[in-house]
């Protein structure tokens, strides 16, 4: 178990096992330990309030199950979130320090504004998330609250 100071993990939510090499490829040496989860109650299962980082949502999977994670991991942020002058000087990162990154076929703009809606931080076309995959993961790790567009 991670440390209340460290974040250690990242869970892969979707049902395509396509990425998931691709994650652990970069995750992996930079010291992340890498989950995947196909259905709700197996990303809760995952989930850890102290050690999760990185939440990597796959909307080409099971649109009810990431919508319900998405929208579960919104209320507990926003539950946990400070008052709003304390919150200012956060650059878009989540309170808990959870980053929320979908992914998706570039023609389903539909499925990328409704994550971002329920919260993602930043959504990517599936080319674009393959692309700078490191950049998000290594941003992750260094605390870097925006990667580039």
């Amino acid at each position: 178990m991670a440390s209340q100071e460290t974040r250690e993990e990242i869970i892969l939510l979707g049902q395509n096992l396509f990425f998931m090499g691709r994650v652990e490829t970069v995750a992996e040496p930079l010291g992340y330990q890498v989950h995947q989860a196909q259905t709700e109650a197996g990303f809760w299962q995952s989930y850890d309030d102290r050690a999760t980082s990185l939440v990597l949502v796959d909307l080409e999977g099971n649109e009810d199950t990431w919508v319900a994670v998405l929208a579960g991991l919104q209320q507990r942020l926003e539950s946990a979130a400070p008052p709003p002058e304390a919150a200012e000087d956060r650059n878009g990162e989540s309170v808990e320090g959870v980053r929320i990154v979908a992914f998706g076929p570039h023609e389903d703009l539909a499925a990328m504004e409704r994550a971002k809606a329920l919260g993602c931080h930043l959504t990517l076309n599936k080319g674009r998330f393959s692309a700078t995959l490191p950049e998000i993961i290594g941003g992750v790790k260094a605390g870097v609250a925006e990667i580039g567009e």
